[in-house]
């Protein structure tokens, strides 16, 4: 049988930082928004009591929690504290997905034989993650990845929830139809449209049911390339300056890259999403030729597709970029490409062994500000 451990951290910047330093904890630790500047990234618990959450304008979380500990956002250390993450996942088990920084998905099916039961070894994952990096973390244990993300989700903060086989549907009822994940506010408006208010409405019509659920599908089926990776971050301060985010894209890319090369995947596919001070969202996306999983690639086809949409003189506070029709083999290419490909591939095994024994810091690559022709 099939078992999905959903692991979602809990407050996961604010968290490191409590990690980092023991005074902090039961105190509302505020990442980023910092003098009232830019925009909360995270915010723990005891913050969130007043109101106070993750892309909230620093002046707004001021004036809701005035005694709140304002924090710089330091993504590399928390870069840093997620590959600890995932190398405990990775502990127990060759499939572990990274939704994002601070998400992941562990695939658990088969590993009774070396671990004990699914529900044991789950409890276990949390408990170690807790103990050595001193992180609070939640997770959803299921034989669906979609309801084990919605039981993660349920279960926070620092909560697991197990559901056994056969009862998917009862926990999925009455919850509200935007609890699934991939249904934004424009799904949502349609979806209640249509009638439908809660999931338990969503799993009388077989079509939506295909569609958002993955209740349904043969337990061997496999989704490792549906999936895509991802990363991006709100901005203490909006940028202005192109080579300004330019240079945090870079950051990210280096991230969402060293997931493809862990993962032996190449993507098909690269979407830049920008969000301006007015909060007003877009993504852009590109089907490459080729697939890669090399940072400098997927840079260039990020800063492309940043010159387009970026609209002139609109100050910027998110960027992110993600990777997606994920491939780790089949497709044509010419031997040019192919001896690039090898070229790329030995460089980048060389700095990902570096920064995996020596730190994210071991090495760092220069911006790529001038273009390669």
């Amino acid at each position: 049988m099939a078992w999905y451990l959903h692991v979602d951290m809990d407050a996961f910047f604010a968290s490191v930082e409590e990690a980092l330093n023991p005074s902090l904890k039961g105190k509302p630790v505020i990442v980023g928004g910092k003098n009232g500047r830019g925009v909360v990234t995270a915010a723990s618990y005891e913050a969130r009591k007043y109101g106070v959450h993750s892309a909230m304008p620093g002046f707004q979380a001021q004036k809701l929690c005035p005694g709140g500990i304002f924090l710089p956002n330091r993504r590399r250390i928390y870069r840093d504290f997620s590959d600890k993450v995932f190398a405990i996942l990775e502990q127990y088990s060759p499939e572990v997905h990274a939704i994002s920084i601070d998400e992941g998905i562990v695939d658990l099916t088969g590993t009774e034989k070396l671990f004990g039961p699914a529900v044991k070894t789950a409890k276990e994952i949390l408990a170690r993650i807790e103990k050595e990096l001193g992180l609070s973390a939640s997770g959803g244990l299921s034989t669906s990845r979609v309801v084990a993300k919605i039981a993660a989700t349920s279960a926070k903060p620092h909560g697991f929830l197990y559901l056994a086989p056969g009862a998917e549907e009862a926990f999925l009822s009455p919850l509200p139809v935007d609890a699934i994940p991939g249904v934004g506010p424009k799904t949502h408006k349609e979806l209640l449209r249509q009638g439908i208010k809660t999931i338990g409405d969503l799993l009388k019509r077989p079509q939506l049911r295909r569609r958002y659920l993955d209740l349904d599908e043969p337990e061997h089926e496999d989704h490792r390339h549906d999936r895509s990776m991802g990363n991006e971050t709100t901005l203490d301060r909006p940028l202005i300056q192109r080579e300004k985010m330019e240079e945090v894209l870079w950051e990210l890319v280096e991230e969402v890259g060293s997931r493809l090369r862990e993962g032996g995947l190449h993507a098909r596919c690269v979407t830049l999403k920008i969000r301006n001070s007015n909060f007003k969202t877009i993504t852009r996306s590109r089907t490459l030729a080729t697939p890669t999983c090399f940072d400098r690639e997927i840079f260039e086809v990020a800063r492309e597709l940043l010159e387009k949409n970026l609209a002139p003189g609109a100050p910027v506070r998110l960027l992110g970029i993600s990777a997606s029709h994920l491939l780790s083999s089949g497709w044509q290419e010419s031997m040019f490409e192919v001896e690039k490909r090898l070229s790329w591939q030995k460089l980048y095994q060389g700095i990902d062994r570096l920064r995996r024994k020596y730190g994210e810091e071991a090495i760092t690559v220069a911006t790529p500000h001038t273009r390669t022709r």
